[in-house]
């Protein structure tokens, strides 16, 4: 007979293998739905050929004018005006040059021979060569300390026009009128009209040349700075998903080929360019989701159909996502289908089903992939709008049902989804200044969101839980129903355990809000724990009304069988009626592994080699902190029923004794409770029965001859204390009256035999050796 491979067997049974491929199948799941708009048919399509279809937009996007946008930006730089500088090296040469003509001058003054021989050897240099022989006979007639000063403005005149960059010469049709301005300024100047002569002079024959030079990076930066002011959005157009593009016949231009080819239906490298993106974003938000259900729940982490639960809500969602983003509202609306992807049902379904804080987890990852699904560039608001919409939507549907009470409560957490959308959706308006049609519109899209996301929620939740096999808070709810099958079978056949139940049921109920358990679990879970007794209702003493304690007549070994067998019945029960995993959880643990106190005794009067084991349950203790404050209630409930004159500070000692018992029993060891967390319980119980317990005034007889000395009133009169009693002191009357003395039903004390299967009354109303055993009473 053939067998596969050896190595193959790892991957069957392997719980690891099994969550690596559902991950890898949510991984290509959520890529292809983000990316599959992307692949569009290509088309044999060119410049200046008819169009062979009508071809439309798969999806909004803004596509630019890339061709169009770089002419004009390389117009923009080549219609930009050179910047100048001053020719520092021509200049210089012009300054040394001025400098020089004001030595020669200088020169002559100072030298010892006449005016008119000065005046010849100034001759000699240029630019005086050019002069009038009096202005020459002036100018070395000059004092030294004035010549100095005539140099200065010449310089600030003749330099300060020459490097000035508005009057200076770029070119050389701009020399003549420079040189005709610095003559100008040199005549409005205070110097002598001799000095005048000489400056202009000496501009004609050395101001021969442009002063000014281009600066080529300043242009350059200048060119790019006037290239950036062309606005890439006047060049941009936006298409609606649906807008056609181009029409069957049209001729096709560079600009509609332009839109084809950015869109993929010409080349398809952009396309996967895209895809590998998503692949990326998807990647990311699946790790986060695994990172923080490994970090702060590892419960869920741990548990493989929660995390298949987790990511199949989200496929949905984002199947349910493509086809709303396929809709077309017409081009003024459809940018606005996105706010009808129901976010709100995947967070509010994982909430109720996993974990409320995971539930927000999942919605901020959703926001990002319905923005990318909507808008795969996220070139445009739309992406961003419409993941606004869905985080703020999410998180509202996680905090909606995160206390969940009611099944009209998902109905409620619709509604707040929507008036939350719909104050996402106005504040996206008016910052955007849509019109008011459009924002009528979104508002519309925003409540149908949030009432869809409810109806989806209530719809699936029946589904996501027997598929998946997890019970939640609605779940729970439906099973607390009086009229369940069950619940009705314990109320008419064993009312005592009933009505013991719904006591065991507020006490733990009380305790779990305390400390943050599951308070509907607790509560459910009391109303089942006990179920088992509906196999034998009348061995139990809560179900024994005016009848004989079977127990007198067997011996204890057999009588413990019997009130141990009431969690192995009660769990063939569970299974018949299909109760969930947790309640049936409960059902198995709440008396753990303990012992039979009361019937343990009784045998050792018998025979003290008895063993204790025979006496002891036969079942698991109580694995969570449910199940553990049920089994705390329960002992609880029965001992306090039991005490003689339950006042306030002796309910407090007996509770907090019951549980110092349970824990010194090893019965809370393998659950999360704290001392911090039994101290707090033991307040909620003592709270709750000061509660039920609490003091009543008698109620006096009237005289005979106001009561008209009628049996009637006497009777009335005694029911009235009779229906004040507990129900075990009633019980006790009642057999009291119907059993003789000396009866094997009546102990040799006077206290009735009834009380053998709770513990001995002496023994609870002491509070002494034994408190736990009190809390057998309907053992």
């Amino acid at each position: 007979m053939w067998r596969p491979p050896a190595f193959l067997d790892k991957f069957v049974p392997n719980t690891l293998w099994r969550r690596v491929i559902a991950l890898a199948v949510y991984f290509l799941v959520f890529t292809f739905l983000l990316s599959s708009g992307l692949f569009v048919t290509k088309v044999n399509i060119k410049v200046g050929e008819p169009s062979p279809a009508t071809i439309s937009a798969p999806w909004a996007m803004d596509v630019k004018d890339m061709e169009r946008f770089r002419q004009d930006q390389a117009a923009a730089e080549k219609a930009t005006p050179p910047v100048y500088k001053p020719d520092d090296s021509y200049l210089s040469g012009l300054a040394n040059d001025l400098d020089q003509s004001f030595s020669a001058l200088r020169s002559a003054v100072a030298s010892g021979t006449d005016s008119a021989a000065k005046a010849a050897h100034l001759r000699q240099t240029s630019p005086f060569t050019a002069l009038p022989e009096g202005v020459l006979v002036t100018l070395v007639s000059t004092k030294a300390d004035s010549s100095n000063a005539t140099e200065q403005t010449a310089n600030q005149i003749i330099l300060g026009d020459a490097r000035d960059l508005q009057y200076g010469a770029r070119t050389e049709a701009d020399v003549a009128p420079l040189r005709d301005r610095m003559k100008q300024d040199i005549n409005r100047s205070a110097l002598s009209d001799e000095m005048k002569v000489f400056l202009q002079a000496f501009v004609d024959y050395r101001v021969t040349q442009p002063t000014l030079v281009k600066d080529k990076e300043a242009t350059a930066q200048l060119a790019k700075e006037n290239a950036d002011k062309i606005n890439i959005q006047n060049y941009t157009v936006h298409y609606q998903a649906n807008q056609k593009i181009i029409g069957v016949g049209e001729i096709v231009d560079s600009k509609a080929f332009q839109v084809l080819e950015a869109y993929g239906f010409v080349n398809s490298n952009s396309a996967l360019r895209l895809v590998g993106g998503i692949a990326v974003i998807v990647l990311l938000g699946m790790g986060a989701l695994l990172a923080f259900a490994y970090q702060y729940k590892p419960q869920i982490f741990a548990s493989t159909r929660k995390l298949v639960l987790v990511g199949l809500t989200m496929a949905l969602v984002l199947s349910i996502a493509k086809g709303i983003n396929a809709l077309n509202l017409g081009a003024q609306y459809t940018s606005l289908t996105g706010f009808l992807i129901p976010v709100a049902w995947a967070t509010t379904a994982v909430a109720i089903l996993a974990d409320a804080e995971l539930g927000v987890v999942v919605a901020l990852v959703l926001a990002v992939f319905v923005a990318v699904l909507v808008d795969p560039r996220l070139e445009t608001a739309v992406g961003l709008q419409v993941g606004l919409v869905a985080l703020f939507g999410g998180v509202t549907g996680v905090h909606s049902v995160s206390r969940l009470s009611q099944r009209s409560d998902l109905a409620r957490a619709g509604l707040f989804v929507s008036a939350v959308n719909v104050l996402v959706v106005s504040g996206i308006d008016l910052m955007s200044g849509a019109q008011l049609t459009v924002w009528a519109v979104g508002l519309i899209l925003a409540v149908v969101n949030g009432i869809a996301s409810s109806v989806l929620t209530v719809g699936t939740l029946h589904w996501f839980e027997s598929g998946f096999q997890i019970t939640s808070a609605v779940r729970l709810l439906e099973l607390s129903n009086p009229n369940r099958p069950l619940l009705k079978r314990l109320l008419v056949e064993a009312p005592g355990t009933y009505h013991h139940s719904i006591l065991v049921g507020n006490l733990a109920e009380a305790a779990a809000e305390e400390i943050h358990a599951d308070a509907t679990l607790v509560r459910v879970g009391s109303m089942y724990h006990d179920i088992g007794k509906l196999k034998r209702p009348y061995f139990f003493i809560e179900n024994q009304f005016a009848q004989d304690n079977p127990h007198d007549k067997i011996a204890p070994t057999l009588s413990s069988l019997i009130i141990t067998s009431h969690v192995k019945d009660g769990l063939e029960l569970a299974r018949e009626d299909k109760l969930p995993e947790p309640v049936t959880n409960i059902i198995s643990q709440h008396h753990g592994d303990s012992l039979v106190t009361f019937f343990y005794h009784k045998a050792l009067e018998e025979n003290e080699e008895v063993p204790e084991e025979a006496f002891r349950y036969d079942a698991p203790r109580p694995q969570s902190k449910e199940a553990a404050l049920v089994s705390l209630a329960d002992s609880v409930e029965a001992a306090v029923r039991s005490l003689r004159q339950p006042t306030p500070g002796r309910i407090e000692g007996l509770v907090r004794k019951i549980i110092k018992e349970k824990f010194n029993d090893d019965q809370l060891d393998q659950c999360d409770l704290t001392f911090r967390d039994l101290d707090r319980i033991a307040m909620a119980f003592v709270r709750v029965l000061s509660g039920i317990f609490h003091s009543r005034v008698e109620y006096p007889e009237l005289p005979a001859g106001k009561s008209g000395s009628s049996e009637g009133a006497k009777r009335a009169n005694q029911a009235t204390k009779h229906a004040e009693k507990p129900p075990a002191e009633k019980a006790a009357d009642k057999r009291t009256e119907q059993t003789p003395e000396g009866k094997a039903g009546e102990k040799p004390d006077g206290t009735a035999a009834d009380k053998q299967s709770g513990g001995p009354a002496e023994k609870i109303s002491r509070a002494e050796e034994k408190p736990a055993g009190a809390g057998e009473h309907c053992e």
